[in-house]
């Protein structure tokens, strides 16, 4: 069986200003444990770059899960 969860979260880049927190969602396919879509969630969001106001990359260093749901259940044969 496969699932659709839809995991809401919020990332704080790395950067010389104070932590900022920003929202964010995605949704994931994965087997019935929502742990496995959360995981997936995370790895892509630490994943994610921006460049700052001065053209300086910044990566994702934090992750914090917000709500995870269950969009659609599915089997496949």
């Amino acid at each position: 069986m496969y699932c659709i969860y839809e995991v809401r979260y919020e990332v704080r880049w790395h950067s010389a200003a104070p932590d900022h927190w920003e929202q964010g969602s995605a949704r994931v396919l994965a087997g019935p444990d929502a742990q496995e879509a959360v995981d997936k969630a995370r790895a892509r969001a630490l994943e994610m770059h921006q460049l700052d106001d001065n053209g300086r990359q910044e990566r994702c260093t934090g992750f914090r899960l917000r709500e995870v749901v269950l969009i659609a259940e599915a089997t496949i044969s």
